[in-house]
């Protein structure tokens, strides 16, 4: 099934998460923002070029296109993008909340994930359910927009989560469903 986006001007997302995506950005191309100029509305340009205080809310449609913009910069697999994108975002945005669990501990920092995702993003809800001793299952649902894009992010977030906490690993992040192909929830399995 092809996978569908839904954005509006409702959801929103932390600054911090757009700051995340543009540092990865200006640590690949020094003059990153000149390279996203010719890519970007001159309103999404605007917007990052005022670098939002870390407090503020930023619109999840805007933050998608500056991803897409990236992604359309760096060239190749836009996927590959998104990834690295989410990846970036969890090593600076949970980087504090990572070190106070132990490699032992991933079911604990993710059965927190409710709160967290409250502090990164002002829509939908986050469960986690344990399945065995080293994976999991996280569930977002009632998204009231999503992206095939921060699907892509949020698997390379996840991935990265559990690096920071040395598990030991191998890392397998696979989402399972989605609400861009039509399921109810995201749902992503997690094994390490």
């Amino acid at each position: 099934m092809q996978r569908r986006e839904k954005l509006g001007t409702q959801a929103k997302l932390s600054a911090t998460v757009l700051a995340a995506y543009l540092a990865w950005a200006q640590k690949q191309w020094p003059d990153a923002l000149e390279r996203l100029q010719g890519e970007l509305t001159p309103e999404r340009l605007a917007l990052i070029r005022s670098a939002p205080e870390e407090a503020e809310w930023v619109g999840f449609a805007d933050a998608m296109e500056v991803v897409r913009a990236i992604a359309r910069v760096a060239g190749g697999d836009p996927n590959a993008t998104f990834h690295a994108l989410g990846s970036h975002s969890a090593a600076i945005n949970l980087a504090g909340a990572c070190k106070s669990f132990t490699p032992e501990e991933p079911h604990r920092f993710f059965d927190s994930m409710g709160f967290l995702h409250g502090s990164f993003q002002n829509f939908g809800r986050s469960s986690y359910q344990r399945l065995g001793g080293n994976s999991g299952r996280i569930r977002l649902e009632g998204y009231i927009e999503y992206s095939p894009v921060f699907c892509e992010s949020g698997r390379g977030n996840y991935e990265q989560t559990l690096r920071m906490m040395q598990v030991p690993g191998p890392i397998r992040v696979v989402e399972t469903a989605c609400q861009c192909a039509g399921d109810a929830a995201c749902v992503f399995d997690l094994s390490w």
